[in-house]
């Protein structure tokens, strides 16, 4: 049988953040009501909570129980928040899970459309009542415990029969040819939700003292690294203060210029949108052509002496007379300092840092760019040139927003999400990237820095006394998937022969032998070693000289790629064997031969088989396998290519096997789902430790 549910709740919205809570994990949030319907009855609605009904549930609570023990496929759209819910309110269901936001996703092809019930329903042309008397009483700030019953109860069934609707127009839409493929990799993506919905209510046991003291040690070091690049600013600007967090003023420190005419700068550029709200298209230019732009509609930014200003004496502030010499109530800020207490005087000398932008695409609306990935490539431009104060201020500012970052999503991000009994419950979601890699929100456990040195991780710790965390962790999987996808026999006879291929990567970017490489080198490499297997070829002189080298290395990678680049502008969209597919409608080959969207055509393929399917094929696998077992250790975090256990002690042998074998095993797996030969070995990387941090290779027995 198949039934269509869903669930209405009452949940907390904290009073200091103003976020709400809408988890069954907070104690005071309740389910409110169940309402399900079958593939041809009538819609039936269940309360279990309300503020003016004096509810016996006991009756309700064995309705939808015999309801879900009959059923053979539950569906509903976003079904993970209703399952999550009907388990932590006591009910239980393990059988198959159909999601219409899912299915949806899939028929869109990794397109960023609207996928909530409302927009699906009317792109599929299903009839949805919109429940504007609901919406209203939300904006309130009323929940559904308090809202008219029948407001409720006309709602809930309506999102009812809308899903049914919807559920029956995508069946309809996955039985054509076209789409029959997409079938394949919807049916993983659900049997997939299941296992998430589980490892997002094991949550992440989490160490308030550590968290604290992780918190403190950052905070120090943004004060230290504000203080330092402050040093370097006054040197370079005399008295001038910059703002580091405005892109416009960081741009003039960097570059030594100012825009004269944004309107003209944007223009001339083509920044900006356009009547549809796209990004406009950059002009061609000569970088002769560019630096004289540049000088043109731009001028130097020179130091300047700082004077105090006569009229305020230093406050940066004055009152005017009134007509019988009494001052007015309010001060006003001064006109010839600007309200800073000071004139600033220029001086002759440029001041700055006066890097260069390399192209066109440096330009930004205010100025020059000043994004990561073009304070990297400033960076090593400075280290190039021996221009210590920019080395130093630029090294500082590319820390600086890490550790801004670190603090508001991770450390803050804890901290506003965890439950008063320590445990975290971040939500995974399927449905967001374009290549069906998880991400993660609630917070972002997922966008890590490379590598096991991220002190934050020193946070998790078991749940479990004398308990362990154990991490396992794929080993060079997006280049087994590129040899994989592509068949290049040099890759693979490489990883059959066990070549490290970040330490190569790492030899020839650092410019030392592969046995002088150290542990931060290699992973720091990793980033070039994936940059090729999606067409990357800009860099350094050394990572440029290690793209040319890597293709010529794996002839058959870049024959993969144009295939990949024709199939695109030919169908509007790349295919995979597993059913995954990717569309780029606006694709083109321009007139240099090159295709549009190339980086994306090249990289979706490889993250997409990776992430989207070798990971869930594994994690299916693992909690299948602990659950037969009947271990009471958890699987509680999965990041990219690496799954995370919370281990009950002396499980520990019996686990970390598991989940080698699970992981290891996804090739027979693959073949027996895909009936597609998987030729790459994978290989698994297992440590454990008290916490995620600190841990040490696993010594299997």
């Amino acid at each position: 049988m198949i039934t269509f549910l869903d669930v209405e709740t009452m949940f907390q919205i904290n009073p200091e953040t103003k976020r709400s809570d809408p988890t069954p994990f907070h104690k005071d949030n309740k389910l409110v009501s169940v309402q399900f319907a079958s593939d041809d009855g009538e819609p039936q609605f269940h309360w279990f909570h309300h503020e003016t009904l004096d509810i016996d549930t006991r009756a309700p609570f064995l309705a939808v129980q015999q309801v879900l023990h009959n059923t053979d496929v539950l569906v509903g759209h976003n079904i993970k928040f209703d399952l999550v819910w009907l388990w932590e309110s006591g009910f239980t269901y393990d059988g198959a899970v159909y999601d219409t936001m899912l299915g949806e996703y899939v028929l869109l092809r990794g397109q960023k459309w609207g996928i909530s019930l409302a927009d699906s329903c009317d792109r599929r042309k299903v009839s949805r009542k919109k429940g504007e008397l609901v919406e209203e009483f939300l904006h309130q700030g009323k929940g559904f415990d308090v809202m008219p019953c029948e407001i409720v109860e006309e709602y809930g069934l309506a999102d009812i029969i809308s899903t049914r609707e919807l559920y029956y127009a995508q069946q309809e839409l996955y039985s054509r040819d076209s789409n029959a493929p997409l079938r394949k990799h919807l049916n993983l993506m659900n049997k997939f939700l299941t296992v998430l919905a589980h490892i997002e209510r094991n949550g992440i046991k989490i160490d308030f003292k550590r968290l604290h003291e992780v918190r403190a040690d950052y905070q120090k070091e943004r004060s230290e690294l504000r203080i330092g690049m402050e040093d370097i600013c006054h040197a370079v600007m005399g008295d001038r203060i910059i703002n580091f967090a405005s892109p416009e003023q960081l741009s003039q420190l960097i570059y030594s210029r100012r825009v004269l005419d944004k309107k003209k700068w944007a223009e001339t550029f083509n920044i900006g949108l356009n009547e549809k709200g796209k990004p406009l298209l950059r002009p061609r230019m000569s970088p002769t052509e560019f630096a004289n732009k540049v000088k043109t509609l731009t001028t130097r930014v020179h130091k300047t002496r700082a004077e105090q200003c006569g009229n305020c004496k230093g406050r940066g502030e004055f009152r005017k007379v009134k007509k019988d010499g009494t001052p007015w109530k309010n001060p006003t800020k001064c006109k010839a300092c600007g309200g800073d207490g000071f004139i600033q005087t220029p001086l002759p000398k440029v001041g700055g840092l006066t890097m260069n932008p390399s192209g066109i695409m440096d330009v930004s609306a205010s100025g020059f760019s000043t994004d990561k990935t073009r304070l990297i490539h400033l960076y090593n431009a400075a280290v190039h040139k021996g221009n210590e104060n920019a080395v130093n201020f630029l090294k500082s500012s590319i820390r600086l927003n890490a550790v801004e970052v670190y603090l508001s999503s991770f450390v803050g991000g804890i901290q506003r999400n965890v439950k008063p009994n320590g445990i975290l419950h971040p939500k995974f979601n399927q449905c967001v990237t374009r290549t069906t890699r998880l991400s993660s929100s609630d917070p972002n456990f997922q966008n890590q820095p490379r590598g096991n040195t991220f002190p934050v991780r020193a946070v998790v710790v078991s749940r479990f006394e004398n308990g362990s965390i154990l991490q396992a962790d794929y080993s060079q999987l997006e280049f087994r998937v590129a040899a994989q996808l592509c068949g290049d026999e040099k890759m693979l006879n490489d990883i059959l022969e066990g070549v490290d291929v970040h330490k190569y990567t790492a030899s020839v970017i650092f410019g030392k032998g592969e046995a002088d490489v150290t542990k931060d080198e290699r992973t720091a490499a990793k980033a070039h070693t994936f940059k090729p297997l999606y067409g990357g070829t800009q860099g350094t002189p050394n990572e440029m000289e290690y793209y040319r080298a890597f293709v010529e290395k794996y002839p058959a990678l870049g024959k993969w790629h144009e295939s990949l680049q024709t199939e695109a502008v030919t169908h509007n969209c790349v295919s995979l064997y597993t059913g995954q597919q990717f569309a780029f409608p606006d694709v083109k080959r321009l007139a240099s031969g090159a295709v549009s969207n190339a980086p994306a055509i090249k990289n979706y393929p490889v993250q997409g088989l990776a992430g989207g399917c070798v990971v869930p094929l594994a994690l299916i696998s693992l909690h299948n396998e602990l659950r037969n077992q009947e271990c009471k250790s958890v699987v509680v975090n999965t990041v990219h290519d690496s799954i995370v256990l919370d281990v009950y002690p002396g499980e520990e042998q019996k686990v970390a096997r598991i989940t080698y074998d699970a992981m290891t095993g996804v090739d027979k797996v693959f073949e027996e789902v895909y009936n597609v030969k998987w030729r790459v070995p994978l290989e698994v990387d297992v440590e454990i430790g008290k916490n995620w941090l600190d841990m040490e290779d696993f010594s299997f027995d």
